[in-house]
């Protein structure tokens, strides 16, 4: 199984910066959440912008292909699947989610079929999945369609399931500067 670090968003109330990028105790914050898909995959990637910066964390790099640009998370969770074999699972982790644990993805591995992805009390969480190889077809036709759907009805039409947890400080992320610290003092010494 690989990981696929999500880093390809516009970061809008980032003021545009990569997020992944962002210092959290000194270290980008991307390669917290590469850490913890690290202790469960055997190896992990970053799906950014081409000359986004991401080069310089030393992790191999996957992009969304040149036709789905702008079509969010479903280009990335297309491109993450393209990187891995045929028959291979891969698990999702947002670059701006450093509190996910290695516990949730075991969770989403036990669920078994071709996929599943978080839910908390506060809503789906689509791009914290693990996911099969094989649903790539599903995604690129939905890249197709001129009136993009949302990533979970996606992943709910090709037969992913949804997983339930209770604990919704795991799914704490930073969408402004100002998270940083909240996010900070979350995480301990």
């Amino acid at each position: 199984m690989i990981g696929v670090v999500l880093a390809g968003g516009a970061s809008t109330r980032f003021g545009g910066a990569p997020k992944g990028l962002a210092l959290l105790k000194g270290r980008a914050m991307a390669l917290y959440v590469a850490d913890i898909l690290g202790t469960l995959c055997d190896r992990v990637l970053i799906e950014a912008p081409r000359a986004a910066g991401y080069e310089a964390l030393g992790l191999p790099l996957v992009h969304a292909a040149p036709e789905h640009a702008g079509k969010g998370p479903l280009a990335a969770i297309a491109a993450g699947l393209a990187a891995s074999g045929e028959d291979d699972r891969v698990a999702f982790a947002p670059c701006d989610m450093p509190l996910l644990t290695a516990e949730i993805y075991r969770r989403l591995i036990e669920a078994r079929g071709v996929g599943a992805y978080a839910r908390t009390p506060q809503g789906v969480e689509p791009l914290v999945a693990v996911l099969s190889a094989g649903l790539r077809p599903q995604l690129l036709t939905a890249l197709k369609d001129a009136s993009l759907p949302r990533t979970h009805a996606v992943l709910d039409a090709a037969g992913a399931r949804a997983v339930d947890f209770a604990n919704v400080a795991a799914f704490a992320n930073v969408n402004e500067p100002a998270d940083l610290s909240r996010i900070e003092a979350m995480l301990g010494t």
